[in-house]
């Protein structure tokens, strides 16, 4: 194959995100490469070795790159025309240019790189090929941009862009241009964000602003400019509003070229200006701008471009629930100038615009909603109506099943507007219609919407006294979706139950049975939104056992409810647990003096718990030091007491106040009430043992804090004495927090050989518990150090296990933190063993990794991974 078939079916296949085969087809074609004949084939034979560089650079080693250039020097050796010497030069721009696709700074890489684009700059910066000294340019802008990302001297790298800036001065073209403009602006931005000195830098960006204006492809830099001239204006004390005007102009004046990239532009640079000016002003900038947008874009040829607009309308509008009076104006303004725009491509944002409005003339505020001035107009009527009307123009949605989904969101948020205007059988009648019209495509889509549509469906027959009806829709409900691998479609058959059984018109009998239905069901559901129901019917469950005499019964469910559910780091399910807690409390006193003496310690009692509430209250409305009062005299007045319901609220009093002081970071304050808490009474119950264990772990992180970490070892080894063998969750999750801070603290005064047991012991400890998303998060931390630990060592193989076992811990599942740490762990394991020369298992750690959608990986990354895979099976060989 000749070197211009090659160039061009190696492009071919990067365009079609075949970058493996287009990598095989130019490592085959360059190596069979003849010398070129003249700057033709000098020129494809650079713009080849650029496209391979560009594919190998991430994964191969620094040699290869310098084999490819080798190579290219030796294939058009004695072709030395200005346009080869261009081309030989921009072949080697990937080597240094691929960092600015890169997503995380890897100080190592990034410093080697920047020495590489240095050296490219002095290289080529004095060549008397104007094309040469243009890659010059382009190596000493990325250099600078790496110094930037590197966190280095703000200051010396403006000076450094000024410098590449005077330079390019007397460039003819424009891309040396644009390089130029982008020096000027960056050193001005960095002397603006790191308040250096400002002296010339408005008039540079003046100069900007006039330059960009007029050039091809530099409208960015004009408005970002101007912008930046506004931001100093108003850091001077100009008014906001008099700040903005010229840019405002510039957006007037449409820079660019038309078409997509000048939408995406211009509209975020309209947000840009609205986030620089508050309230009135705001509002009227907005509605001003957006109209003209509006107005311009509804012609534009592009559909694209039109989409975009509008696409980015309902961004700045917002969520229904937070749209204003100004945002539904610019809706229908938007709905009204592109009504005439019947393009299938745009088809999608003008659905968007049109649905929004229904959604927003009909959105419930509440009953006890204030009605504000930005309050946009709220309309029922108008929202049916409207609704009707968006599914008559769009009806063609209903054959795609892509627009199925949005066009039965539609209809719900109809049905459930029929229903606020007391029109329960249209609203039945829509939704019946929302679920045959889906099924009609025979898909199983939109199932979001159709368990939404079954819930409404079994209140709405409920509250029509149509109870085996709505029995019936529950039942359909559950047996369709209550398995769906989806929380969000789960929780809506949950609530379907939920509802039901808490109904004034579902008698007691078959509320009982609907409880049980959902303990059935849904009792071991992870989705919090549904536990936290689960919760409440537990508690309900315990309410219903007492109040039909059962007390001991009820007792039962109550320390059930609290073992399940007293270590939720959810706020609804912890009020839950608080009242069963209560009510356990109540339903457990039994007095075993006389009456007389039972009656005093019940109103002691009473008296200490009611202050405690009080201080709980106090301190949540802000009025900590009034709440700090009440805490301190419950610690006093039931110091040293024989009563064990008295110790338990003295222990209480501790921990509310130690946690407040502990959010505040009073850390001397929290480690002197940590150890009083840490001290209590033999036979005391799970309660306090809860107490003291969190106090043991409040006094560690105390005294790290202060500057002991030896202390706060200790305070952590306590902890893991007390709570080692017991089962309670609570106890299990203190300690657990426990055994990892204490590893850190170990690893931090530089005890490596105590850390890497300290991390084991981590993992081995969360080995005795519930596995947790928290507990599975620290565990991948733990080990992940615990691997750092290990390559600092050496011992390459050790790390290896480490990042092995972190990706065991994160098979099946989709916890967005654990998988940060997974993916890194893939990638890391991969590069232990190709430390270790084990290239056979390097490839099979990549082809794992790109055959592992949890790990949610990006085209990109795949493939880099593919790359990094067909590397390691060549080394493999």
């Amino acid at each position: 194959m000749g070197i211009f078939s090659l160039l061009e079916e190696a492009r071919a296949r990067i365009d079609e995100g075949e970058q493996g085969a287009a990598r095989a087809l130019l490592v085959e074609g360059l190596a069979g490469a003849t010398s070129a004949t003249g700057a033709d084939e000098a020129c494809a034979l650079a713009e080849a070795t650029g496209l391979l560089i560009g594919l190998d650079v991430e994964i191969e080693q620094p040699e290869t790159i310098d084999r490819h250039l080798e190579r290219l020097a030796a294939l058009t050796d004695g072709v030395d025309d200005e346009r080869t010497a261009e081309a030989l030069a921009y072949a080697e721009l990937p080597r240094i240019e691929f960092v600015h696709g890169l997503d995380d700074v890897d100080p190592v890489l990034h410093v080697e790189v920047l020495q590489r684009a240095v050296a490219l700059d002095a290289r080529w910066r004095d060549s008397p090929h104007a094309g040469v000294r243009r890659a010059a340019a382009e190596a000493a802008l990325t250099a600078q941009m790496i110094r930037k990302w590197l966190g280095q001297s703000p200051s010396s790298i403006a000076v450094a862009l000024d410098e590449l800036a005077l330079r390019l001065g007397g460039e003819a073209d424009q891309r040396s241009a644009s390089i130029r403009l982008e020096a000027m602006f960056t050193a001005s931005r960095l002397r603006v964000e790191n308040d250096l000195d400002l002296s010339g830098v408005p008039e540079v960006l003046d100069l900007v602003v006039r330059e960009a204006r007029s050039g091809p492809g530099s409208a960015g830099f004009a408005l970002d400019a101007a912008l930046l001239l506004a931001d100093i204006a108003i850091a001077e004390g100009a008014p906001a509003l008099e700040a903005v005007a010229p840019v405002r102009r510039l957006l007037a004046d449409g820079l660019g070229e038309p078409g997509v990239q000048r939408a995406r532009r211009e509209t975020r640079h309209l947000e840009e200006i609205l986030d620089r000016l508050d309230g009135a002003d705001r509002d009227a900038v907005a509605a001003e701008e957006w109209s003209a947008l509006l107005g311009r874009y509804a012609a534009d040829a592009d559909a694209d471009a039109r989409s975009l607009v509008l696409s980015d309308l309902l961004r700045h509008v917002g969520p229904t629930a937070y749209a204003t009076a100004s945002g539904l104006a610019l809706l229908r303004e938007a709905d009204r100038v592109f009504l005439s725009d019947d393009d299938p491509r745009s088809a999608l944002a003008r659905f968007g615009v049109a649905a929004r409005i229904a959604s927003v003339l009909g959105h419930p505020d509440g009953a006890t909603a204030a009605r504000e001035p930005s309050s946009p107009e709220r309309d029922p009527v108008a929202a049916v109506a409207a609704s009707f009307a968006v599914e008559e123009r769009f009806a063609a949605f209903w054959d795609d099943v892509e627009t199925v989904p949005m066009m039965a969101a539609l209809l719900l948020d109809r049905a459930l507007r029929q229903s606020d205007l007391g029109g329960r059988d249209d609203a039945l009648s829509t939704l019946a219609r929302l679920s045959a019209n889906v099924r009609s495509t025979g898909r199983d889509i939109a199932r979001s919407e159709r368990v939404q549509a079954g819930y409404w469906e079994s209140r709405f027959l409920r509250d029509a006294g149509q109870q085996d009806a709505s029995r019936k829709a529950i039942d359909e409900v559950l047996a369709e979706f209550s398995a769906d691998p989806s929380g969000d479609v789960r929780r809506w058959a949950a609530n379907a139950l939920w509802s039901a059984w808490r109904s004034d018109l579902t008698g007691q009998t078959e509320s009982r049975e609907l409880r049980r239905l959902f303990a059935e069901r849904f009792a071991d559901d992870p989705d919090v939104r549904i536990r936290r129901l689960d919760a409440t019917r537990m508690l309900g469950d315990a309410v219903e056992s007492h109040e039909q005499g059962s007390t001991g019964a009820a007792i039962d469910l109550l320390r059930a409810l609290d073992a399940r559910f007293g270590d939720a780091d959810d706020d609804d399910i912890q009020d839950t647990v608080r009242r069963a807690r209560e009510n356990l409390r109540i339903l457990s006193l039994m007095p075993g003096a006389d009456a007389a003496s039972g009656d005093a310690a019940t109103e002691r009692y009473r008296s200490l718990r009611d202050r405690l509430y009080a201080a709980d209250e106090l301190a949540e409305k802000g009025r900590v030091a009034e709440a700090e009062g009440l805490w301190r005299g419950v610690v006093e007045e039931s110091a040293g007491t024989d009563d064990v319901d008295v110790a338990m609220l003295r222990l209480a009093a501790l921990d509310a106040w130690a946690g407040w002081l502990q959010d505040a970071k009073y850390w001397e304050q929290v480690a002197t009430l940590a150890r009083q808490a840490t001290v209590i009474r033999a036979g005391s119950d799970l309660r306090a043992e809860r107490v003291q264990a969190r106090a043991y772990l409040r006094l560690g992180m105390a005294l790290g804090a202060l500057g002991d970490p030896r202390g706060a070892i200790a305070a952590y080894e306590a902890l893991d004495a007390l709570a080692e063998g017991e089962t309670d969750g609570e106890l299990a999750t203190t300690r657990q927090q426990g055994v990892y801070n204490r590893a850190i603290m170990i690893d931090e005064i530089g005890d490596v050989a105590g850390a890497l047991a300290a991390y084991e012991h981590v993992v081995a400890v969360h080995g005795q518990s519930v596995d947790t998303a928290s507990g599975r998060l620290r565990c991948a931390k733990a080990l992940r150090n615990q691997a750092i630990l290990f390559g600092g060592l050496g011992r390459t193989a050790e790390a290896a296990g480490a990042h092995r076992r972190v990706l065991d811990i994160g098979a099946g599942t989709a916890d967005a933190d654990l998988m940060v740490r997974v993916r890194a762990s893939a990638f890391d394991l991969a590069a232990c063993f190709a430390a270790l020369g084990d290239h056979a298992s390097e490839a099979a750690t990549y082809a794992w990794i790109r055959s592992a959608p949890h790990l949610g990986l990006s085209a990109a990354e795949v493939r880099s991974a593919a790359r990094a895979e067909k590397a390691a099976r060549r080394r493999a060989r």
